[in-house]
């Protein structure tokens, strides 16, 4: 696979890795049963053999007849897997094997394994057995590293926030009760002018002691974006009561026509170009050119589940945009009799009783009774896959934003831009 097509399926990895993330808090053993193993990209596979066979021969001291069983079971299925690979990923390999009970009775468990190719790199080699599965080193992987302090200086209003990922919080807002230029003359105006200075003074280094705590305590700083409307920007920064630490961090300095709470938005877009990577402005500005396509009526986008399938087949998709917060699922069914197929798709939550209505159902082809569940899957795992094969872009997008929302309430979840225009 080129570096194109790895970049263009992280969104659909990262889904699926946190999917099944949640998938794997569920399982639990009776016992020290369940075997995680994290594998850097150094890390010879032969040396990874060694280990386990080693992990092999401590096993054997088990006393339970059946808690040593499913630990020898779960390590013979990672070695079994090695076997088929001759070199560690770039990312390093993780693997979880274990024994889950199929209900509250010993003796029911059934060995079950599971093979992530993380979506960063792994830095440590870890055999890791327990009751149930080491999860936090691939969830610390799936946290929005990137984040980004967002200052909005005004006279009378400032507000603190900062951008993650998706996520846009607003700390703090600030009134600094400076009353506006005082009309007297003479030496009263000129005093008043004085305290008027030094009040904007103390309002400046109020939010720097405000700042100076929230942002030296966060780890993953990448920078510091400050804009306001006239000067108030400038005399803030050059008041240099902002940390020294945090000032080596200040990306721009830009002008906006709000202060306060409302110039946080403002700052978003007029930096965009320069934090392009962060996941919350990435979605947005494919939202906006979606709803460009729609209102424009270009043809070049397309909304609706049967929509979005038939530009997918034709190969007319180039961005296929979907909604986290979608959880259709598909049913590809056949008739063992006559071969006829069809799919159908229900929620998550209403999977068995659609599997009970296959069941009774008769085919509409030979009239029999002979309905077979062959593959249930997720649809954006479904639509993703074909994406894929095609070479589409598949870019999943968090509800969290208001774009996010939008895309599951008004256009349920499934939306494309398209290469060229569909001909019905």
């Amino acid at each position: 696979m080129s570096s194109t097509e790895q970049r263009k399926s992280k969104d659909l990895q990262l889904f699926q890795t946190k999917r099944l993330l949640n998938q794997l808090k569920d399982k639990k053993g009776f016992h020290t049963e369940l075997v995680s193993l994290y594998i850097p990209h150094d890390r010879k596979i032969s040396d990874v053999t060694n280990h386990l066979k080693n992990e092999v021969s401590e096993s054997q001291n088990i006393k339970s007849k059946l808690t040593r069983k499913n630990v020898l079971d779960s390590i013979s299925s990672l070695m079994g897997q090695l076997k088929n690979i001759t070199e560690v990923p770039e990312n390093g390999l993780v693997m979880f094997s274990g024994a889950i009970p199929q209900n509250n009775t010993p003796g029911t468990e059934r060995n079950e394994l599971y093979i992530v190719h993380p979506p960063d790199k792994v830095l440590t080699f870890r055999y890791h057995c327990a009751s149930e599965f080491l999860l936090w080193p691939l969830e610390e992987m799936l946290q929005t590293k990137e984040t980004y302090g967002l200052l909005v200086i005004g006279r009378k209003e400032s507000a603190v926030g900062y951008l993650t990922g998706n996520h846009v919080e607003i700390v703090r807002d600030f009134t600094s009760g400076v009353h506006g230029k005082h009309r007297a003359g003479g030496q009263s105006q000129k005093r008043f002018e004085r305290q008027m200075e030094e009040a904007e003074t103390r309002f400046y280094r109020r939010i720097s002691e405000e700042v100076n705590k929230l942002f030296l305590s966060m780890e993953d700083l990448q920078g510091i974006f400050i804009g306001g409307p006239g000067p108030s920007k400038e005399k803030y920064v050059n008041d240099e009561s902002l940390d020294y630490r945090l000032r080596d961090k200040i990306l721009d300095v830009v002008d906006l026509g709000y202060g306060g709470t409302e110039g946080i938005r403002a700052l978003i877009e007029k930096i965009k170009d320069k934090i392009a990577n962060v996941k919350y402005i990435k979605e947005k500005e494919v939202m906006q050119l979606f709803l460009k396509e729609i209102s424009n009526e270009t043809g070049m986008a397309a909304y609706g589940l049967e929509e979005v399938q038939k530009a997918l087949n034709m190969g007319a998709v180039d961005k296929l945009i979907l909604s986290e917060k979608l959880d259709t699922v598909q049913v590809n069914i056949e008739c063992t009799n006559c071969n006829y197929k069809e799919s159908r798709t229900t929620r998550e939550a209403g999977l068995g009783k659609l599997e009970d209505e296959i069941q009774d159902d008769k085919c509409p082809e030979c009239g029999s009774n002979s309905f077979n569940n062959v593959k249930t899957i997720l649809l954006i795992e479904e639509l993703g896959g074909i994406a894929e094969t095609v070479g589409s872009e598949v870019i999943i997008i968090s509800p969290d934003t208001e774009e996010g929302d939008m895309l599951y309430s008004t256009f349920g979840g499934i939306v494309a831009i398209l290469r060229f225009k569909l001909t019905y």
